[in-house]
């Protein structure tokens, strides 16, 4: 495996978990700032993570997937 630097990362994954949180959240009627209570959040946090504004550590997913109620690898999938 090769040192990506920063300017040549392809976003990608971080993409599709900010399309399947939003999706998720959505189909359960939540908004973003009661995902974000739910999950112990500032109330801005699942915006950015639905943006793909920011990079989501292996702790919030978790958080993430159960507020959700889904396992953490959902939020990764296709």
């Amino acid at each position: 495996m090769t040192n990506t630097e920063p300017d040549e990362f392809d976003p990608y994954l971080r993409r599709r978990v900010a399309n399947n949180v939003w999706k998720l959240r959505t189909e359960l009627g939540l908004s973003q700032e009661k995902l974000s209570d739910i999950c112990g959040f500032h109330r801005t946090y699942v915006s950015q993570v639905e943006r793909s504004a920011t990079n989501v550590s292996v702790d919030n997913l978790q958080k993430l997937a159960r507020g959700l109620d889904v396992d953490p690898v959902a939020l990764m999938k296709p």
